[in-house]
């Protein structure tokens, strides 16, 4: 029998954001953390250098178990990258757990396979381009090779329909879709959709909430205006697998 002052009955019930790179994870966890009912880390709390993971001894698990199980909210989740919630160490442990998952995806390809390498060029220092930002950004026009656009596509569409298979584990998964969560694949609002935040709420089972937050897509701009090479990419796009989604270029 628990006592009343026993933390645990005032336990948040887990949940979980797992998706792929560029998808708008960030986003999402940053408006669910500004949900009143929510606890929702902000960051990549199993990245190497985050500040779970500099304070907290023992690798990944102590410090998800930590994020999924805060006291004195609704729900207790975090965000989780398909390599992290999947690696031999933690993959188990959420199996057992089974925590509610909100699984975030991109249709368009071809814009997460280029926001993710110049993202990746960015982190290198190769280009002067934020990786996130809280205000409006005009990034110079840059050049990425065809077929690493493609190769990047590719390895993108093996990442997700792998992730998908995995996630047929958990009990209750709700998929989002990127173009959802601010109206369209170019849209730069700073809020979700009424729709989907409550769509999102009543998955998380707290009470609908306007989902907001500062961040703004870097992003944002149609890719002939990013590219200073689309013409090329489009070609090689064009006469690929991932031809539809040229559609988001071609309607201004």
């Amino acid at each position: 029998m628990k006592h009343e002052n026993d933390p645990t009955l005032n336990m948040a019930g887990p949940a979980l954001i797992v998706t792929g790179p560029r998808t708008g994870g960030t986003f999402l966890a940053h408006s669910l953390s500004n949900h009143p009912q929510v606890f929702c880390d902000r960051g990549e709390p199993l990245h190497h250098n985050s500040p779970w993971m500099r304070h907290l001894a023992g690798g990944h698990l102590p410090v998800l178990e930590c994020l999924t199980h805060m006291v004195g909210y609704r729900v207790s989740m975090c965000k989780l990258l398909y390599l992290q919630a999947f690696e031999p160490a933690i993959w188990p442990y959420l199996v057992d757990l089974q925590p509610r998952v909100i699984h975030l995806i991109r249709a368009n390809r071809v814009r997460q396979a280029v926001s993710l390498l110049l993202n990746m060029r960015a982190r290198l220092g190769q280009i002067d381009w934020p990786q996130h930002t809280f205000g409006a950004v005009t990034p110079p026009a840059t050049t990425l090779p065809a077929e690493v656009v493609l190769d990047m596509a590719r390895d993108l569409e093996a990442q997700e329909a792998g992730a998908t298979q995995m996630l047929e584990a958990m009990q209750d998964v709700l998929l989002v879709a990127y173009a959802d969560l601010a109206g369209g694949e170019r849209a730069e609002a700073n809020i979700l959709p009424k729709e989907t935040a409550h769509r999102i709420c009543h998955f998380l089972g707290v009470r609908p909430a306007r989902l907001t937050c500062e961040l703004r897509r870097v992003n944002a701009r149609p890719l002939r205006e990013t590219l200073v090479n689309w013409p090329e990419i489009e070609a090689a796009i064009a006469g690929s697998e991932f031809a539809d989604c040229l559609e988001d270029e071609r309607h201004e």
